[in-house]
């Protein structure tokens, strides 16, 4: 019979795909980049038509 250590080490040897709370804080970071990234570019290109409409 195998022990205790042994069996956590086996199951903790299985959990190297998931991702880490820094790895998903990472994660948060990217998407409000992007997300503002979007928006500005969204309003300078509606500044760039009215612009161009005037």
């Amino acid at each position: 019979m195998a022990t205790v250590e042994e069996r956590v080490s086996r199951l903790e040897g299985g959990f190297d795909h998931l991702a880490t709370k820094a790895d998903v804080a990472n994660l948060k970071v990217w998407i409000m980049g992007l997300l503002l990234t979007v928006v500005v570019s969204a309003l300078l290109s509606a500044a760039n038509l009215i612009v161009q409409l005037l």
